[in-house]
């Protein structure tokens, strides 16, 4: 498919902002031209995009008005400052920020659960992308929604690399330092992360509820078309380099077939593993490099449906999002 479509992705040095470069080639998307931006301390790097190699271009210089479209993986501040450049220009984008998910009139979109929301967006419209522990929450949820759910109760088990590069690079620093004896430096989190677990991720509010905790709960509530009070969230940081794991269990309001569960699931395109085979459930491990969400570890007590769920949080909780978003958006003659 020939296209005149421009793109922009911004952030491009960024773990998530990588992965949509990498599936952007992957996917063969439709684009004449892709441009790597970022900020202005990432001027002179470079990124690939499939056999190519980009520079980055600094975000402060960079001009927006022959983009048709542009996917921010630049976190909050550069997306709050550079959107509404972006679309004053007249591009689309989809931002996967916390900057504008909760703001009225802004899709928060999931395509596989709400690709409804991108249709008869106007001119430069702006999509939202959730949390990254969102999406993949949403997706095993979802299929059960017909099973009229009363509640659910999540624990989540969150890899360093949501936190960045730095946060990755901080736990390999410490546990070098401590298999060597030396005293392990603590700079990204409040408390070593290496061979720990640190189960508040973001500031508190009055509730003692995390800023993460509060974004799962609203963000999959808004997803589902559930009550926030609906949903009970904690939320851990643990030492893994990538891949978030989930344990939840969802309280229906009527007792249900466990099989019948298992059918649903996999018809939603979500990765079972029988329980029945030798190490019979998923970690982190064998989530990662890929963009399923794995279920395992199915049980059913009452009307009470637990399961674990885990997934590569940068291509399966972001980055293949951000771009099927874009696939969708391009593939709309206003932008071609």
């Amino acid at each position: 498919m020939s296209t005149s479509l421009q793109i922009a992705v911004v952030g491009a040095t960024s773990l998530v902002g990588q992965a949509v470069l990498d599936l952007l080639a992957e996917r063969n998307f439709p684009a004449a031209r892709v441009f790597a931006v970022d900020s202005a301390e990432q001027d002179g790097s470079t990124v690939s995009l499939g056999n190519l190699e980009l520079d980055v271009r600094p975000v402060d210089e960079f001009s927006f008005e022959n983009v048709g479209l542009a996917i921010f993986a630049a976190g909050s501040e550069l997306s709050r400052q550079y959107v509404p450049q972006a679309r004053d220009a007249g591009a689309a984008v989809v931002d996967f920020s916390s900057a504008f998910r909760q703001e009225a009139g802004v899709p928060l979109v999931a395509p596989a659960i709400n690709a409804a929301e991108l249709a008869d967006l106007g001119r430069a419209p702006l999509v939202a992308v959730p949390n990254c522990t969102v999406t993949p929450l949403a997706l095993a949820l979802a299929p059960l929604l017909p099973l009229d759910i009363a509640r659910v109760t999540v624990a989540t088990y969150q890899a360093v690399s949501g936190s960045g590069q730095k946060a990755m690079e901080e736990m390999a620093d410490q546990t070098t330092a401590l298999f060597s004896h030396r005293d392990a430096e603590v700079n990204v989190y409040a408390k070593r992360i290496a061979f720990n677990v640190l189960p508040q991720i973001g500031e508190v509010d009055e509730n003692g509820d995390s800023e993460e905790e509060r974004s799962v709960r609203d963000e999959t509530a808004r997803l589902l078309g559930l009550k926030p009070e609906q949903l009970e969230v904690s939320c851990a940081r643990v030492p893994v380099f990538f891949g978030h794991s989930w344990a939840i269990q969802v309280e229906l309001h009527k007792e249900f077939d466990l099989e019948q569960v298992q059918k649903r699931l996999k018809a939603a395109g979500l990765q079972l593993v029988s329980r029945d085979k030798h190490g019979g459930y998923v970690s982190p491990m064998e989530a990662t490099g890929n963009e399923g969400v794995w279920v395992s570890r199915l049980r059913r007590h009452g009307n009470v449906l637990s399961l674990w769920v885990s997934a590569d949080n940068v291509r399966a909780g972001a980055a293949i999002h951000c771009v099927r978003i874009a696939e969708i958006l391009a593939g709309q003659s206003a932008l071609m």
